[in-house]
């Protein structure tokens, strides 16, 4: 069942991707787009705790990993995500952010003494040499075309959107294993993301602007929509399964997402052969780490 759950995550960020890139080509405020599709996640969970979720799990010592989490992803993380997606476009900026395991495997070798097997050298080649072959891509956009010139200091917000989703995966685990509900961590760490996010916009004078969104707003609206069962099945998939299984299969959405941006994308995404091996690259790294942990 775990499994089955993964896949929905897996085509729900990718639609999730689809949705939200759209919405910036009309509309390229990505402050704007993650501040909408985090009150949609919010106001979704907040609703149904109200109505199922049991009252004596709303104790801080229960939920303060979900809160630690939640300022990490997907407050920043979807913005750094979102950024990611208005300046390289998704073909690019989703499977950078697809290698968030790669980095929760360092972390791992460096601070918790886990041995670098050979299976996981050979992920994380797969993986950094994807990346290094999709940082050699940017900067080789047309001008005037739709999407803006590529410039490799973008590649700072997938990078850092990849950092806090694997941080934060790895404390949506730890949270659920001392509650075990996937509806307490959604809520939590969807609504502590979602006052992060509008602390910041709010100091930043940016909030103004969402109410004069118009031409990118039904495709944020569907984006957050969407986000809401990604959440939902990512958390169901991690409460019921090992991260090793659920890790590799909801983390290769970034194939979909090529995919659509083939399909629907053409004018605003630039797919080359050198993408999709890279895609390719980093979705079988991050498999093989996934299975080798």
């Amino acid at each position: 069942m775990s499994i089955l759950f993964a896949l929905i995550a897996t085509f729900g960020h990718a639609f999730d991707s689809f949705f939200a890139r759209r919405g910036l080509v009309e509309t390229p405020a990505p402050m704007a787009a993650a501040f909408i599709t985090l009150t949609i996640n919010f106001l979704f969970f907040a609703i149904l705790s109200f109505l199922f979720l049991p009252r004596h799990l709303l104790r801080l010592d229960l939920v303060y990993v979900f809160i630690i989490a939640g300022l990490m992803a997907p407050g920043f993380a979807r913005v750094c995500s979102y950024k990611g997606l208005e300046t390289l476009g998704m073909s690019i900026a989703s499977p950078i952010t697809n290698s968030d395991c790669l980095f929760t495997v360092t972390l791992a070798v460096i601070f918790l003494g886990e041995p670098l097997t050979l299976p996981l050298a050979v992920g994380i080649a797969g993986v950094v040499t994807g990346v290094i072959l999709l940082s050699y891509e940017t900067g080789k956009g047309k001008k005037g075309s739709i999407t803006r010139e590529f410039k490799r200091r973008y590649l700072f917000y997938p990078f850092g959107a990849a950092l806090l989703y694997a941080s934060s995966v790895f404390l949506r685990k730890v949270g659920l294993g001392m509650t075990g509900s996937p509806l307490l961590g959604a809520t939590f760490t969807s609504g502590t993301s979602w006052f992060v996010v509008a602390l910041v916009m709010m100091g930043s004078g940016q909030m103004k602007g969402v109410f004069h969104i118009r031409r990118g707003l039904v495709y944020f609206l569907i984006a957050g929509i969407v986000g809401c069962i990604t959440w939902l099945a990512l958390f169901q998939a991690l409460h019921l399964g090992r991260v090793s299984v659920v890790t590799p299969i909801a983390g290769s959405y970034c194939l979909v997402t090529l995919l659509l941006s083939m399909i629907f994308l053409r004018g605003v995404e630039r797919i080359t052969g050198k993408i999709i091996a890279s895609t390719l690259m980093i979705v079988g790294g991050v498999i093989i780490i996934s299975l080798a942990r």
